[in-house]
């Protein structure tokens, strides 16, 4: 790991972000036959994390993982994760000074109490966890501030596109080779040790196939209490850490065929606790 300002840069985000991403893309889409709205672009640097992640505190803070990061054409998405990372991996490129990337780093940090953050997802996942995990930092709604002290926020893909159209059958069997991917696993595994969460969210069933097989080792059991599949769940273990964390796979919040209502949504952390409560 590499030292110089508040992040300990680690060999694994450098691996992600000053690598020929590009060619990678272009490999993915044609391994995932992704085309149209659901093709991954190569012109926006991979999404590594947000959240503040030197800021959480052991068994204290949710890992959400998501599917893969929206492509806006808003001149703020622009400047935010187009232009900034842009301009310090060029600069780190140039030097080979982690110092360079510090902008970036701050940025991803803070992104939870930015106008930058994608208020319409983020929120959702808020008010999901916060009054039941975190009901002192939720109090009356205060999500943002439940977000930046309790989660960090990474995705299943770090590529962006304009639609969610992953096949996550066909994603797990190309986890098993790709090079890109089995990197970005490993930074995925590295931010897991580094900040311990309580337990892990993954957010979308693209992504149900590839944690039960790289973090769960196979073993995730399919939950169904309500006899309703936009509540069905995936559960399990990961002891990355020298321990077990709990691991809740979902259907999107928000999304088609996903938990969409308040009865959904409450049935999904019912279930959850359901089995958290003998199984922590």
């Amino acid at each position: 790991m590499i030292g110089g300002f508040n992040l300990v840069i680690s060999d694994e985000f450098l691996a992600v972000v000053d690598s020929n991403f590009s060619v990678d893309v272009s490999r993915i889409n044609s391994e995932l036959n992704l085309t149209g709205q659901g093709m991954l672009v190569d012109h926006v640097p991979p999404h590594t994390f947000v959240g503040n992640i030197d800021n959480m505190e052991s068994d204290d803070c949710v890992l959400v993982i998501g599917i893969n990061p929206f492509l806006s054409n808003t001149p703020r998405f622009q400047k935010s994760n187009i232009d900034l990372p842009r301009r310090c991996l060029t600069k780190y490129r140039e030097s080979n000074d982690v110092k360079t990337l510090e902008d970036w780093i701050n940025w991803q940090k803070g992104y939870f109490l930015s106008n930058d953050i994608n208020a319409k997802h983020f929120k959702k996942i808020a008010n999901l966890i916060g009054p039941r995990f975190f009901p002192l930092t939720y109090d009356k709604n205060n999500w943002k501030e439940t977000l930046s002290k309790h989660v960090v926020e990474v995705d299943i893909i770090p590529y962006y596109s304009e639609k969610a159209r992953i096949n996550g059958q066909k994603l797990a069997r190309l986890y098993k080779h790709d090079s890109a991917l089995i990197t970005h696993l490993n930074l995925i595994k590295w931010i897991i040790k580094k900040i311990q969460p309580r337990w892990i969210m993954v957010n979308g069933k693209t992504g149900w196939e590839t944690i039960c097989q790289e973090l769960l080792n196979g073993e995730g059991e399919i939950i169904d209490d309500a006899g309703d599949k936009g509540s069905e769940i995936m559960v399990g273990h990961t002891n990355l850490t020298g321990k077990k964390i709990p691991v809740l796979m979902n259907k999107f919040i928000g999304g088609l065929g996903g938990a969409n209502s308040h009865v959904q949504r409450n049935q999904v952390m019912d279930s959850w606790e359901r089995w958290l409560s003998i199984n922590s």
